[in-house]
């Protein structure tokens, strides 16, 4: 054999050798590449997962802050009443405006009443009087005779709009 033959030779099997470690590398990283495919698809669906339920916890942070505010609101409405016997012969109870609100929010608010019942279930319904001394609910029609008509005993008490 000669040196060039030998050579050659040499030469082909270094570049069977080199293409087949090429190969093996491409297979390598195809292989690599797979996985890290199969991986970001996992992680972006967890991903995914994650940002729906932040979503929502942002959704039901927003809905409670409201929720905060209107009890808030409803609780600073309700500190402007206090519950108040109407007149001396029944037993007839409403919210009165506050005398100390006039003064402190400047509105100058007339005086009236609200309705026990009515403000309790978180509705506002000032009562409504006839003149003649009887205040009903204009919502749950709930209302008393407070004063003496009169003087007439037979004439009054309680009595109810139902």
């Amino acid at each position: 054999m000669d040196v060039t033959t030998l050579t050659a030779s040499f030469a082909g099997v270094t570049e069977l050798v080199s293409l087949m470690v090429s190969e093996r590398d491409r297979q390598k990283l195809a292989t690599l590449q797979s996985e890290l495919t199969a991986k970001i698809i996992s992680t972006q669906s967890e991903l995914t997962k994650v940002l729906g339920t932040i979503i929502e916890q942002e959704r039901k942070i927003h809905a409670l802050e409201q929720r905060n505010r209107d009890l808030e609101s409803a609780a600073a409405e309700r500190g402007r009443y206090k519950l108040t016997k109407m007149g001396e012969m029944v037993e007839f109870y409403a919210y009165q405006l506050c005398e100390s609100t006039d003064v402190i929010d400047g509105s100058g608010e007339v005086e009236h009443f609200l309705c026990q019942p009515c403000f309790d279930a978180g509705k506002k319904a000032v009562l409504v009087g006839n003149g003649a001394g009887y205040f009903s609910c204009p919502i749950c029609r709930q209302g008393a005779q407070i004063t003496r008509v009169n003087d007439d005993p037979y004439s009054i008490g309680g009595s109810s709009g139902f």
